[in-house]
């Protein structure tokens, strides 16, 4: 059984050649194992076509599909609430999944293009600004790295963030905080390590790291 969900507000002579393959590629964003993203042009404008291979393919995430729908489908709704909470992101055009004994086998998603470049470190206080903006409202990215921030024209756009509920308040906030500062390599004052709220954060993440080298040790003796 095949599903395509579409954009209201989109044409649907867009979503009918994207189902026929009726475009034209421009280049291969990425393509590994992981994910094939795509840059296409329709009509002389340019979307985002992406395949998570991986998680198409592995047994856990099939199972688990048949409640919460096919990784395209989380992304489509990721990508819509962040246009509906107020933030700036791709413009989700549609999704495919492909479905056997009700588990989503195979899907793809398709979204408009942002013509930025991702955020670097001189971009940090544009990235602080929107993440903080994120908390205020009551929710956290889900995965706050400095690369899913997108800058384009001094304004961020937000790429696979998860705007989950923040269940964890400061201690979820600061953690963001934490993983941010991962991702630029080297340390960043623009946020608080005086208080309990970091020390609680700062010993969850000290915790999911040994947790993460300890499976990598154990698959590695595995082999």
């Amino acid at each position: 059984m095949e599903k395509v969900k579409c954009n209201d507000a989109i044409d649907f002579n867009l979503i009918n050649k994207i189902n026929d393959k009726n475009f034209k590629i421009l280049k291969a964003l990425k393509d590994d194992k992981r994910s094939k993203v795509l840059l296409i042009e329709i009509n002389g404008n340019k979307y985002v076509y992406k395949i998570p291979l991986e998680k198409n393919k592995r047994g856990w995430q099939r199972i688990i599909s048949v409640i919460r729908g096919s990784e395209s489908k989380r992304e489509f709704k990721n990508y819509s609430r962040i246009q509906k909470l107020g933030f700036k992101g791709p413009t989700p055009i549609m999704y495919w999944e492909k479905r056997k004994l009700g588990m989503a086998i195979d899907s793809f998603l398709v979204t408009s293009y942002v013509e930025g470049k991702s955020a670097k470190k001189e971009d940090l206080l544009l990235v602080e600004k929107e993440l903080r903006k994120i908390h205020d409202k009551g929710y956290l990215h889900g995965d706050s790295q400095l690369s899913n921030f997108m800058v384009e024209n001094n304004e961020i756009f937000l790429i696979d963030a998860k705007l989950m509920k923040n269940k964890y308040g400061k201690a979820g906030e600061t953690y963001e905080f934490i993983y941010l500062e991962e991702s630029c390599h080297e340390n960043i004052d623009i946020y608080n390590k005086n208080n309990l709220s970091y020390k609680i954060a700062k010993s969850l993440n000290s915790y999911l790291h040994w947790i993460g080298k300890l499976k990598k040790t154990i698959r590695g003796k595995g082999r």
